[in-house]
């Protein structure tokens, strides 16, 4: 994802944007309705070059997005609106901003958050009528993927609103915008497929892969991976037959109690002493470079990496551990007190707009994710044949990639294995049965949270190993010896001695 492939840039301007924003608003022309948007960096087409509209349109003056939106709410509802856009680095970053105080209107939080800003009555359902697909302005209704739509649908969060529990859909709180899976970006060039399929989430701690592997540096991600590698023989021991499957593999991936959180604590120590690093934005660089080999990635960034490898003449991979993954998803949320600010209608409009099939196609293309929207007559089909030019209308039928599970038509294209089987069409829309054993992520609670993060405080701040121990005992001995011999140096001949080989101080590579 474009958004999480600059997460560490934007975290460290995160505070000061808001500011930025409004001081950017003070100098722009009046409109009736100023809506406050607040997403992830990059997360929407921007326009002019590396746009939908300039490389594939040829339209060298191609608009960000963002200026279409506000003229066509004004030709439709004959009311002006200004998008003010602010951008933050991680859910955590928004989450605190939301909490502090900040206004904003709509919000782009991933899975977990949704659930959590749901709970703690944060935000507030859409309207009826923004579900009524005979209104023609309500694109996402109409488009959105009848596969997202049902994941939606059956998702429940319960919300506490004044201090009675009410249990709701996430479709009533949510629209959703990107989607995917995470898995692992190989290099084939080190890594066997045959391999990396038997040691599945083992892959982490595997002696083969010792600092040639990156988890991801946040909790959430690395705590959910942390749980496949350690429950992974009874995820694959489940009936797949089972109607009850994907519940009770969702079950074991959203583990949290205090007796499965010290296991997973234990393979989170073990998987620190294996990994280059912990990473949020290097991975996709340090896999071109050949530091690492594999890659732990959400799939919009696995593509991306796969794009620009193959610009260095590089050809990575893309693989889902068969016991399991995540299937992750980000959506558009209506913060509370919207409604009181005269920005709803504005709000809804937005998504809505977002949801046409040419939209999808310019924000999908901008940021390298994969939209929601599939489009009334799977109109986003065409984009993946021609545009991406994943596959052909045509051809032989051991080519042949069954898309209706996504689609909800009878939806296919025609590509070779390698795109059906490991490259950004398997990235991007994997096969039914691999999104079969993907569950969603949970939110934590106010207790669990509180007790996860000490765990993950505790292993990022990990003593470090026998070795880079004696290193910096070394390298202080060094620092107190300079600063004896500088300051009784005539005196003693400590350093006139020949130096003994071997005592050289070197930089430590490996991400602690």
């Amino acid at each position: 994802m474009k958004k999480k492939r600059i997460a560490s840039i934007a975290a460290a301007a995160v505070l000061l944007l808001p500011s930025l924003t409004a001081l950017a608003a003070c100098g722009s022309e009046k409109a009736d309705v100023i809506l406050k948007v607040y997403s992830w960096a990059e997360y929407i087409d921007e326009g002019d070059e590396g746009s939908y509209l300039y490389d594939i349109e040829g339209d060298e003056e191609a608009p960000p997005i963002l200026d279409d939106f506000e003229a066509w709410y004004e030709e439709t509802y004959g009311i002006s609106v200004r998008v003010d856009y602010a951008t933050f680095g991680t859910n955590e970053d928004m989450y605190n901003e939301i909490v502090l105080g900040n206004e904003y209107d709509l919000l782009c939080p991933s899975d977990y958050m949704i659930m959590k800003l749901a709970a703690e009555d944060r935000i507030v359902p859409y309207d009826e009528s923004f579900f009524d697909p005979s209104i023609e302005e309500n694109y996402y209704i109409r488009n959105v993927s009848p596969y997202i739509a049902d994941v939606f649908e059956n998702g429940t969060v319960t919300v506490t609103r004044d201090e009675q529990e009410e249990t709701h859909t996430w479709s009533e709180y949510a629209a959703g915008y990107m989607w995917g899976t995470t898995g692992f970006v190989y290099n084939p060039e080190h890594v066997d497929r045959a391999d990396l399929e038997d040691l599945g989430w083992n892959a982490f701690t595997s002696e083969k892969y010792t600092n040639k592997i990156t988890a991801k540096d946040n909790v959430r991600d690395t705590y959910f991976a942390a749980l496949g590698l350690t429950y992974q023989d009874e995820l694959l021991a489940l009936d797949r037959t089972s109607g009850e499957y994907n519940h009770t593999l969702t079950e074991i991936f959203n583990r949290t109690s205090e007796e499965y959180t010290e296991d997973v604590g234990d393979t989170l120590l073990a998987m620190k002493k294996n990994i280059y690093g912990f990473e949020t934005d290097t991975g996709k660089a340090d896999m071109v470079s050949g530091k690492i080999w594999l890659n732990y990635a959400w799939s919009g960034d696995a593509v991306y990496a796969l794009n620009e490898a193959e610009e260095d003449g590089l050809s990575l991979e893309y693989f889902v551990p068969e016991a399991g993954s995540n299937l992750w998803f980000d959506g558009w949320v209506l913060t509370k007190g919207v409604e009181e600010r005269g920005t709803k209608h504005a709000a809804q409009a937005f998504v809505n707009y977002m949801s046409m099939p040419e939209s999808a196609k310019r924000n999908s293309y901008f940021i390298g994710y994969t939209s929601v929207i599939a489009g009334e007559n799977a109109e986003m089909l065409e984009f993946l044949r021609d545009d991406l030019e994943y596959g052909e209308a045509e051809g032989d039928d051991e080519d042949f990639y069954d898309l209706s599970w996504f689609f909800g038509t009878d939806a296919h294209l025609y590509a070779d294995e390698e795109q059906r089987t490991s490259r950004q069409l398997f990235a991007q829309f994997p096969p039914a049965d691999v999104m079969e054993r993907c569950a969603v992520m949970n939110y934590f609670d106010a207790d669990t949270s509180e007790r996860i993060n000490e765990l993950w405080s505790h292993v990022k701040a990990e003593t470090l190993d026998a070795w880079a121990i004696a290193v910096l005992c070394i390298a202080v001995a060094a620092v107190i010896l300079f600063i004896v011999y500088a300051k009784f140096g005539a005196k003693i001949d400590l350093f006139r001695a020949k130096p003994k080989k071997g005592y050289e101080l070197v930089k430590q590579d490996r991400m602690q």
